[in-house]
C-alpha cells in the first residue's frame, strides 16, 4: 500500500471526484478526514472509507471561512496527530454570462475554489513546514488552460489554482513539502450523471476527447494516489494532465460548447 501511515485531508470530498481520492487513499492505506460541507455527505464518505481497513474522520466546513478551515486542521491534528497529504479539490460552478454576473456568483466560486485552496494550504503547511515534510495536490482543470465560456469565474479560479500549486512548489520545496495540480477534463461522476445520461451529450462530449471516452473518477485517483506517493518524491510544481488528450488540440475543436441552463454542453 502507497500511502500506508499517511493522514490525508481531502476537501469536497463528500461526493464526486473528491470522494473517489478519498477513497483511493483509504484504499492504499492512508487514514483520511473527510471534508464537505454537507454533513450528512461527509459522513457517509467516511463510514466508506472506513471500510475499506483505514481510520476517517467527516468534518463538516465552509473552507471558503478561515474559522471553519482551523477546525478542519485542528481536528485532523487532534485525531491523527500529523498531516501528510493536502488534497484541495472543493469547488462550486455559478454559471452565467460575465455581463450578467453577479459580485455574489463570482465570489461563491472565486472564495471555495481558489481562497479556499489558499486557507487550507497554509493552515496544513505550518504543521507541514515543522515536520518537513508534506504534499499538497490541487485539483484545477483544463478550464484552467483553456476558457470555459458563461462558467462565470470557474476559468479565472482554475487558472489561478495552477499558480498557486508553482508558488507553493518554489516557496515550501526547501522544508520538503511537495505542490503539483492534476487537470481533469470530460469526467464524470454522480453529481454529472443527469447531464450524461443525455445520448446526445454525452456523445458531443466523448467525440472531443482523443481518448473516445468520457473519463471516470478513477482516472483522477489514479493520478492523485501518485502524486501523493512516493513514487513522485522528485516531482514538485507540476501540472498532470487527466483529460484523455483534449488539452493536445481537440479540445477548442469542440463545436457548439457553451455553457447552457447550467451545464457545459
Amino acid at each position: 500500500m502507497r500511502l500506508k501511515d499517511k493522514v490525508a485531508i481531502v476537501s469536497g470530498s463528500g461526493r464526486g471526484i473528491g470522494r473517489d481520492i478519498a477513497l483511493a487513499y483509504a484504499r492504499e492505506g492512508a487514514d483520511v478526514v473527510i471534508n464537505d460541507i454537507d454533513p450528512a455527505t461527509a459522513a457517509a464518505t467516511a463510514a466508506d472509507a472506513a471500510k475499506l481497513g483505514g481510520r476517517s474522520l467527516p468534518v463538516a466546513a465552509d473552507i471558503a471561512r478561515k474559522e471553519d478551515v482551523d477546525r478542519v486542521v485542528d481536528a485532523a491534528m487532534r485525531e491523527f496527530g500529523q498531516i501528510d497529504i493536502m488534497v484541495n479539490n472543493a469547488m462550486k460552478i455559478v454559471p452565467g454570462k460575465l455581463e450578467e454576473l453577479t459580485e455574489e456568483a463570482w465570489d461563491t466560486t472565486m472564495n471555495i475554489g481558489l481562497r479556499g485552496a489558499f486557507l487550507m494550504s497554509q493552515a496544513v503547511a505550518r504543521h507541514m513546514i515543522a515536520r518537513k515534510s508534506g504534499c499538497i495536490v490541487n485539483i484545477a482543470s483544463i478550464a484552467g488552460l483553456f476558457p470555459y465560456n458563461w462558467a462565470g469565474s470557474y476559468s479565472v479560479v482554475k487558472a489561478g489554482l495552477l499558480m498557486l500549486t508553482k508558488l507553493q512548489a518554489v516557496e515550501w520545496a526547501p522544508y520538503g513539502i511537495r505542490a503539483n495540480a492534476i487537470t481533469p477534463g470530460y469526467i464524470r461522476t454522480p453529481g454529472t450523471e443527469a447531464m450524461y445520461a443525455d445520448p446526445e451529450i454525452y456523445e458531443g462530449r466523448r467525440k472531443g476527447v482523443p481518448m473516445g471516452r468520457v473519463g471516470g473518477g478513477e482516472d483522477i485517483s489514479g493520478v492523485a494516489i501518485f502524486l501523493a506517493s512516493d513514487d513522485s518524491q522528485y516531482t514538485t510544481g507540476s501540472v498532470v494532465g487527466a483529460d484523455g488528450g483534449q488539452a493536445v488540440g481537440y479540445f477548442l475543436s469542440v463545436p457548439g460548447r457553451r455553457f447552457s441552463g447550467g451545464r457545459l454542453d
